[in-house]
């Protein structure tokens, strides 16, 4: 097994867990079908909180390096050494252009669901998302903010655009925004801040939820366009300060260069 690497350079963490995890595969020390350590023993191995380690496998994982769909468990995916090398460059060279255009993606497909999610949501859907709001201002209110807190404030955040979706009773839109979700992700790390999503964003949660209770379809569009119009405004404006055409790194308590929440 490869030794225990310590990130260091600008606390860039995620990149070291992924370039660790590549040379394990390439050294044949994690082979193919095989299940990788757990989070919390590859955070031990690599020095690192679990966070970065959830980045690493998110991304390994959206590029074809590994699968969890066994729900057992992580492992390694038939893969070649040329393979692997060709789908690590796509998050290593993620620039402010990039980054832009998954946000303007994100705002056309939410937008849409959220004006039909108004439309059709059942009171099982009301339920589920007035759920997610209330873990949300719960999770907010936690005494301390690490890592694993700021990781369950991002999922609480997903979970309630997620369940808006498919509110929309769209099974094309759910299919397209679920298989995409990885690479939405990578836009949505970059949104989110050191405290993991602020007490504005919860209020604009809160505002798309209020207008879909309401059956207010052209209302809650506005409200989600707004929202991500906001977020559109902030990322611009911290990348620009960032001088950000260099190659970025996705947002975690690990990185200083944090940005406002989504």
């Amino acid at each position: 097994m490869a030794v225990p690497l310590k990130a260091g350079d600008g606390g860039r963490y995620y990149e070291y867990v992924i370039e660790s995890i590549k040379g394990m595969i390439t050294r044949g020390e994690l082979k193919c079908g095989e299940r990788i350590p757990s989070e919390r023993e590859l955070a031990a191995r690599f020095n690192v909180s679990r966070v970065p380690i959830r980045e690493a496998l998110k991304i390994l994982e959206y590029m074809g390096v590994l699968d969890s769909s066994r729900g057992d468990g992580t492992y390694v995916k038939n893969i070649t050494v040329e393979d692997l090398f060709g789908k690590l460059d796509f998050p290593m060279a993620t620039t402010a252009d990039t980054l832009m255009d998954l946000l303007e993606l994100r705002i056309s497909l939410e937008a849409f669901a959220a004006y039909y999610a108004a439309q059709r949501r059942t009171k099982a859907d009301i339920a589920a998302l007035d759920q997610t709001i209330t873990d949300m201002r719960e999770a907010k209110k936690a005494p301390s903010v690490d890592g694993d807190n700021i990781q369950k404030l991002r999922e609480i955040s997903y979970e309630f655009h997620r369940l808006l979706v498919r509110s929309a009773h769209n099974s094309v839109l759910s299919s397209v925004y679920e298989n995409l979700y990885e690479l939405l992700d990578v836009s949505r790390q970059f949104t989110t801040n050191s405290s993991g999503i602020s007490y504005n964003s919860i209020l604009a949660h809160e505002a798309i939820f209020n207008k879909i209770v309401q059956q207010d379809a052209s209302g809650a569009r506005e409200a989600m366009e707004e929202h991500l119009s906001d977020v559109r405004v902030n990322l611009s404006t911290r990348l620009a300060e960032a001088g950000a055409k260099q190659p970025l790194h996705s947002a975690s308590e690990d990185d200083p260069r944090t940005l406002s929440g989504g």
